[in-house]
């Protein structure tokens, strides 16, 4: 292992450590036996601390007994003499009755300055034992004087040195800085240093992103010009890359509603939210209000049993096929007139007839840097320049892929096929990987084409019915389906589908073609319960049980042809029993 030639060793020799082992296993038993005993009887002695530090010393990852002996400690630490005792005080307390010996308990402070070396030769046997540093931490926690800070300080940068990425040093060098109210400049200087030691350092540059004020434009343009350096100097390490995405950021928004669909039978609205959540968000509330007069108060519709809006809106249950989510639904069938769905700040309000409602400040695009857009486009021509040094680096294509369509949410035709040349060329350059950028592929399309719906979409101009073209683009599943829930018409056929995952986020649409991909099951159309029509020929779909899924849709027309099902003897009987309201299957009528 790690280019060491493996040693073979004798029968005697396996015998002799056979030997060896099972005689310290004895001598452990034996000794957690007598631990075990003394702690459950009560016994809190300095016996009982010497037999725990035996058993440490050779096995310092035992989390109980290092629980033990804080417990043993703490009530060694009530009972030790203070400073302040004389010395005849000392001697009536401790003298033993059978030698008149005096048993001298060291005060607190020295008990604590010893069990810190104790724990130090531990951490040199195992470096990265939890319960190591969780004792330390609790012993500083007992003294956090101005010099222990500084020896904890110490102490960190000497395992530092040996392990730059030990993640349980740096979580308590954190511990440290925060209790000794470290200056934030002094662990920044401290960080550089690593850096300028070691640009692949990846601790030191995530505890940078721990201190750093990115509200200052200034600190970031010196961050980005720092990182420059790092990046052109040695472009294949991925440390730098990570750092430098992270500076650029990612805008963040409190939880708001973007769109509203109701069912054409007004049974069920759908809400579109900003963010993914688990459970539906609280200030989630739906209003319903009268046509006489939608801005008055005395005329919206109140729950019989509480006369206001909120404990009306609560009696609704969200629920979503799919956790987490940017979709919620809710029943509606007992409501009438204009609804208003409220979340934070932001409300949109259905009229009573109208189907899709949209945010007044419309649906931004899905992903956007924090920086200012000067700054951005400054960072996108210095990468676009690596590029051209270095157009076989995969850190590099990356990079400028992510900048290329974050900084065109709407995308020309040009600008698409420069993304797909360069996913295209990710592939070649990391093979390993090809999966994971045909992923991405299918990520940055759907976006760019969700983002295109929705910029036609307005408050006003309606365009629900509009069709969704997304054949012939080498898709591998569909992404960002939330932001599909109110579309009528899907073309994906024509790509590299398997599955149809995320498709019951389609609970709109009414015609889905899926034809020429590589689908084994309907499964995943439960929740597109206004489907009338389906195209999901020349797939792969084997038996009647593929097709289980279309019983809750309203299919009126179901394209199979092509399927290994259309050639077995079930079909086309097993079809019909499941889909009872079909009307045409492979356009015959039935």
């Amino acid at each position: 292992m790690h280019g060491r030639l493996k040693v073979k060793t004798t029968a005697e020799k396996e015998a002799e450590k056979k030997k060896e082992r099972e005689k310290k296993k004895a001598i452990y038993q034996k000794c957690m036996n007598k631990i075990r005993g003394l702690f459950m009887s009560g016994d809190r002695s300095v016996v009982l601390l010497n037999l725990i530090t035996k058993v440490l010393e050779n096995i310092p990852e035992f989390g109980t007994l290092w629980n033990w002996r804080r417990i043993v400690l703490l009530e060694i630490f009530r009972e030790c003499v203070e400073e302040k005792c004389n010395e005849d005080e000392l001697l009536a307390m401790k003298t033993t009755e059978k030698d008149n010996e005096v048993d001298k308990t060291p005060n607190k402070a020295d008990m604590i300055i010893s069990e810190k070396l104790f724990v130090a030769r531990c951490l040199e046997v195992n470096p990265k034992a939890y319960s190591l540093w969780s004792h330390r931490r609790w012993l500083v926690e007992q003294d956090p004087s101005e010099s222990v800070i500084k020896e904890e300080l110490s102490l960190c940068n000497l395992f530092l040195k040996y392990d730059e990425r030990n993640f349980h040093c740096w979580d308590y060098r954190r511990f440290i800085v925060t209790l000794g109210s470290i200056k934030t400049q002094s662990e920044l200087e401290m960080s550089t240093s690593l850096i300028e030691r070691n640009f692949s350092n990846y601790s030191a540059w995530h505890y940078r992103t721990t201190l750093l004020d990115t509200e200052n434009m200034g600190v970031v343009r010196d961050e980005l010009e720092w990182t420059q350096n790092a990046y052109f100097t040695d472009p294949s390490d991925q440390s730098v890359w990570l750092y430098y995405q992270w500076l650029l950021g990612r805008e963040v928004q409190g939880d708001k509603v973007l769109a509203v669909y109701r069912d054409s039978d007004n049974s069920t609205i759908h809400v579109l939210i900003n963010n993914l959540t688990y459970t539906p968000p609280s200030q989630l509330l739906i209003k319903r209000m009268s046509n006489t007069d939608e801005n008055t108060d005395e005329n919206k519709v109140q729950n019989s049993d509480d006369n206001t809006d909120e404990n009306r809106a609560n009696t609704v249950t969200w629920k979503s096929s799919t956790s987490p989510s940017r979709l919620w639904s809710c029943d509606i069938s007992n409501f009438g007139g204009h609804v208003t769905i409220t979340l934070g700040d932001s409300s949109v309000t259905l009229s009573d007839g109208a189907t899709l409602g949209v945010d007044k400040e419309g649906i931004s695009p899905l992903v956007k840097y924090t920086a200012p857009r000067d700054l951005v486009e400054e960072q996108l021509g210095n990468i676009r320049e690596l590029y051209e040094l270095e157009p076989d680096n995969k850190w590099v294509i990356l990079t400028y892929l992510d900048m290329v369509n974050t900084c065109n949410p709407h995308k020309s035709k040009e600008q698409i096929t420069e993304i797909r040349n360069l996913t295209v060329k990710l592939c070649h350059v990391d093979s390993m990987r090809t999966g994971f950028y045909r992923d991405l592929w299918t990520k940055l399309l759907c976006e760019t084409a969700v983002t295109a719906w929705w910029s036609n979409t307005s408050r006003d101009v309606i365009r629900s019915r509009d069709p969704l073209n997304l054949s012939k683009k080498y898709l591998t599943k569909l992404a960002h389906s939330d932001y599909m829930f109110a579309l009528h018409e899907v073309d994906l056929s024509h790509n590299n589908l398997t599955s149809l995952t995320g498709f019951s986020s389609l609970v709109a649409v009414e015609k889905l073609n899926l034809s020429n991909n590589k689908i084994h099951s309907l499964e995943g159309l439960e929740g597109c319960k206004n489907l009338k029509e389906l195209d999901a020929s020349h797939n792969q779909i084997h038996n009647a049980c593929g097709i289980l899924a279309c019983t809750k849709c309203r299919l009126r027309a179901l394209h199979l042809v092509g399927n290994p099902l259309a050639a077995t003897s079930v079909y086309p009987a097993c079809v019909v029993q499941s889909c009872s309201m079909l009307c045409t299957l492979d356009d015959r009528e039935l």
